[in-house]
């Protein structure tokens, strides 16, 4: 696992032990990046990565957000719950030298509460264990909570065969399946 693009492009991070997390792949990141930076659809509003800010939701190693600092996003936020993936991001960052940009939560991801968040945040990724549908938790969380604002993403990663949803708040603006990964695209109305 490496940090794809930017300026620590090449830099490796440091993985977890066989099956305790299930890491995005470099070319699922790749192409997730390449739709957040070129994609028409996330453009036509005014969505930007660079020094935009990032909200990790079941961080886990923390290479979305790794490398979305890298590309040019601002800060990153962090949110994990597992003990033994918080240490790996805390090792990774200090790895990357990006401890000015990364902040880290060891919390649950569907309990997060806007006293977490002091920066108003332009995207949130979502990378829940499959199957489990946290991400229904998670989304209701952060609608009910008025943690994002109009015009803000929300980028999720489900197994592709779990169940897509929709709220009133959200607008789909894209999917994309690659493997046996679906990656939605949700604005916030």
């Amino acid at each position: 696992m490496r940090i794809i693009s930017g300026s620590k492009r090449g830099h490796k991070l440091l993985a977890p032990r066989k099956n305790i997390a299930r890491p995005m792949t470099d070319k699922n990141r790749e192409t997730i990046f390449n739709i957040l930076l070129h994609s028409k659809e996330l453009s036509e509003f005014g969505f930007k990565l660079k020094d935009s800010i990032i909200l990790d939701l079941f961080a886990g190693t923390g290479a979305f957000a790794f490398e979305a600092i890298s590309r040019g996003a601002k800060k990153a936020l962090l949110v994990e719950n597992d003990q033994y993936m918080t240490d790996l991001i805390y090792k990774n960052i200090e790895k990357l030298k990006f401890n000015s940009e990364v902040d880290v939560i060891s919390k649950d991801a569907t309990a997060l509460s806007e006293t977490d968040i002091e920066n108003e945040i332009d995207l949130v990724f979502l990378d829940p264990p499959y199957q489990k549908k946290l991400e229904f938790k998670s989304i209701k969380n952060i609608l009910r909570k008025k943690i994002l604002s109009k015009n803000k993403i929300i980028l999720v990663e489900q197994h592709i065969n779990e169940s897509s949803f929709t709220y009133d708040e959200l607008d789909l603006l894209r999917t994309k399946e690659l493997g046996i990964t679906r990656f939605s695209f949700y604005k916030v109305k």
